[in-house]
């Protein structure tokens, strides 16, 4: 196994965060934040607002699709969601003639989890279509080629009716829902027998007390608040992608690590998008999210910094 120790080299050139002028370190601030993210938002508001006590930033949380569609209608001018805008919402913007300015903040990764009594450790890419379209139904149905003893272990613990694979996932409009369709499922379409939650923390409790559930879910719902520790109530299973020319690629476990070096191979960028131009309270805290304070709050919470350095360390 492979532990990966985060550190980050502190320096920027230009003008520190402390020397910015007050003027975007002051006032009230409200943001549209994808559900997605939200953890990570509430934990940089929460270090902004330390640094910065004259400075209130609100958020109010939709999904991905709902998000752009205000900063696009001019109801928000900041959103953080993860995903970019695609050539129909492109379209809309250079139409209306909006300027959008593009600040990446970090890398997040989409995870699969199960039970942590469930002996299933290893999936393929295959398999997690074979298990969201509802081409599998049992768990049982699983087999491992590389980990003999999992299938053994799966055919001694799933017995009679707790063989059944019970899915979770997001709605419709989250980013995620849409990510695991296309890079995972390959438009093929979810199972009607998912059960659709409205939120992470709804998938995350039903994994957590159902036995042969399986959920999809991302890095920033699981982490603790401390580098390279995820939730434990849950199980992440380990994944190896099956390339569209049959090659498969090594299993990885998901980990701020590997989801750095990109061993694991789900993982996407988390933006923030702004229609502002004036320098205001949200000049400031772009600046905040990008350099270093802002960047130290995203490698604390497991997710993978973007506009500083980051050195890992292998330990065996």
């Amino acid at each position: 196994m492979y532990i990966f120790v985060f550190s980050m080299m502190i320096f920027f050139s230009g003008c520190k965060f402390d020397e910015i002028k007050s003027v975007t370190t002051t006032g009230e601030l409200t943001i549209v934040v994808d559900e997605n993210v939200e953890p990570l938002m509430k934990a940089e508001i929460a270090e902004f607002e330390r640094l910065n006590p004259e400075a209130k930033v609100k958020i109010k949380v939709a999904p991905t699709k709902v998000a752009k569609d205000d900063l696009i209608n001019g109801e928000t001018k900041f959103i953080v969601v993860t995903r970019n805008f695609d050539d129909e919402e492109k379209a809309v913007l250079e139409k209306n003639k909006t300027e959008v300015k593009e600040y990446p903040i970090a890398v997040d990764g989409i995870g699969f989890i199960v039970n942590p009594k469930n002996p299933v450790k290893k999936v393929t890419s295959d398999d997690l279509k074979n298990i969201f379209t509802g081409k599998f139904t049992k768990w049982t149905e699983i087999k491992s080629d590389q980990d003999k003893s999992q299938d053994e272990e799966a055919g001694k613990f799933f017995k009679g009716s707790i063989d059944k694979i019970k899915l979770f996932i997001q709605r419709k409009n989250s980013s995620t829902y849409d990510y695991v369709l296309d890079s995972i499922l390959k438009k093929t379409e979810y199972s009607n027998t998912a059960v659709v939650c409205s939120t992470s923390a709804q998938v995350l409790y039903n994994v957590r007390n159902i036995e042969n559930a399986i959920g999809i879910i991302n890095m920033n719902w699981l982490t603790t608040g401390n580098a390279d520790t995820i939730d434990s109530t849950v199980k992440t299973l380990k994944v190896s992608r099956i390339g569209d020319n049959g090659r498969q690629y090594d299993f990885a476990e998901f980990h701020q690590g590997l989801i750095y070096n990109a061993s694991y191979p789900y993982r996407r960028t988390i933006y923030v998008f702004s229609t502002e131009q004036d320098m205001k309270l949200s000049s400031g805290f772009i600046t905040f999210l990008l350099h270093n304070e802002g960047q130290k709050v995203v490698l604390k919470n497991s997710l993978v910094p973007v506009s500083q350095p980051v050195r890992t360390i292998q330990i065996n």
